[in-house]
């Protein structure tokens, strides 16, 4: 096994790659040597000329040879020659190969030496820690190049990782308030055991709102996932109705910490919105509302008109949140470490989802909120199309006015 794996690694298949490039190159060059040193011996005999001059010079001493006794002369130095010339070629090929292989091993492994880098970092790499990264250094080459795209994909890997258990705990956190809703109503009815019946159809309605505003819920983090708008169709939707169903929906929750949660403002505009959207999203402000607020503080819901906007929204008096932080409770994930939300208590995307519903139909959200009064979270509406949103805030995220600070 150790064996087949070392004949089928790449570095081993490069050596020999490189050996037999090396070889196939010296042998053409040897070769070619021997077959134009061949050719140069095939030529006029030298021995002639040589003949001529010991004949001239030496008249008297002049040994004549014949012919034949030349060309036997001149082939018996020719053949000696060449074998000579090919035994130190074979001779050198010889030595090639093993000095080829070996020089192609160790700079194979050179070579390869940052992807067994590579490999080592993501062996070591497992699915509870995404954190590593190969940070290959070195010349700007193709394998330098390799593992900058190799971090890349493990960036992108580590996000698709982070997304999915932050929103594994954001359906949590989205389905807790009306399931709290539920469970308390439930456990009221059954401690009390002289309910009459309307006090059981009370219960039951709003469980059963609570049950619709879950499905609902679902939906909408479905879509959020899929970064998609809201798509249901859109209807008139009376806010002042609607901001009295969410107090109502948040009574018990709210009473079981002696929050008390009212509504303010008068009845409240109509306008055309997908209204199962818009309540999903005023439920998600009083759910976080009363959910951080302190107990024995108030939490108020109003709806109303101010220009060409129609706007609902959330107050409470917790502990409000940082300036710094303003912009970002928006953003999905929100809250895993600042002075509202504690780690526990995370925001999830239940803020972004109110977001992505007010910006459907071309409104906006915005933010009053400071440690001394709380936070306000206000949805506007549009009361008629291509009004320009920005001329509601200072900066696109605080109002110029907030309409809860002082409604009654």
């Amino acid at each position: 096994m150790g064996e087949a794996r070392f004949v089928s690694s790449i570095r081993f298949r490069l050596a020999v790659l490189y050996t037999v490039v090396v070889f196939s190159i010296a042998a053409l060059v040897v070769g070619v040597i021997n077959f134009a040193f061949s050719r140069s011996l095939g030529a006029e005999p030298v021995t002639a000329e040589l003949l001529i001059r010991r004949v001239s010079s030496e008249p008297g001493a002049a040994v004549f040879l014949d012919a034949e006794s030349l060309d036997a002369i001149e082939q018996l130095a020719n053949n000696r020659a060449l074998e000579e010339l090919r035994s130190m070629s074979l001779l050198v090929l010889a030595v090639l190969v093993p000095t080829s292989l070996v020089a192609g091993w160790f700079i194979a492994g050179r070579v390869l030496r940052p992807v067994g880098h590579i490999a080592a970092v993501a062996r070591e790499i497992q699915v509870s820690d995404l954190s590593r990264r190969i940070k290959l250094q070195g010349p700007d080459d193709e394998l330098k190049h390799l593992a900058d795209a190799f971090d890349a994909m493990l960036d992108r890997v580590e996000q698709g990782a982070e997304d999915q258990r932050r929103f594994i705990q954001d359906i949590s956190h989205e389905l807790r308030n009306p399931l709290a809703t539920m469970a308390t109503s439930l456990d009221v009815v059954l401690a009390d055991e002289h309910a009459d019946v309307d006090e059981l159809r009370g219960t039951a309605s709003l469980v059963r709102r609570s049950l619709d505003r879950t499905t609902l819920t679902v939906d909408g983090l479905m879509r959020f996932a899929r970064r998609e708008l809201p798509t249901a169709g859109q209807s008139v939707v009376q806010l002042g109705v609607l901001a009295q169903e969410v107090v109502e929906d948040f009574k018990v929750p709210a009473g079981r910490r002696d929050i008390d949660i009212r509504r303010v403002g008068a009845a409240g505009p109509a306008v055309r919105a997908d209204r199962e959207a818009l309540r999903s999203a005023v439920a998600n402000l009083a759910g976080n509302a009363v959910r951080l607020a302190p107990e024995g503080s108030t939490v108020v819901c109003g709806a109303g008109v101010r220009d060409e906007w129609a706007w609902i929204g959330v107050r409470d008096e917790g502990p409000g949140i940082a300036e710094t932080d303003h912009r970002n409770v928006f953003q999905r994930n929100w809250g895993k470490d600042t002075s509202r939300v504690r780690a526990e208590q995370r925001s999830g995307i239940g803020l972004s989802i109110v977001r992505q519903v007010a910006e459907s139909v071309g409104g906006t959200v915005t933010l009053t909120s400071s440690a001394a009064t709380g936070s306000s979270f206000v949805i506007w509406l549009p009361l008629r199309e291509g009004v320009d949103p920005g001329a509601l805030t200072f900066d696109g995220i605080h109002p110029i006015e907030d309409p809860l600070f002082g409604a009654r």
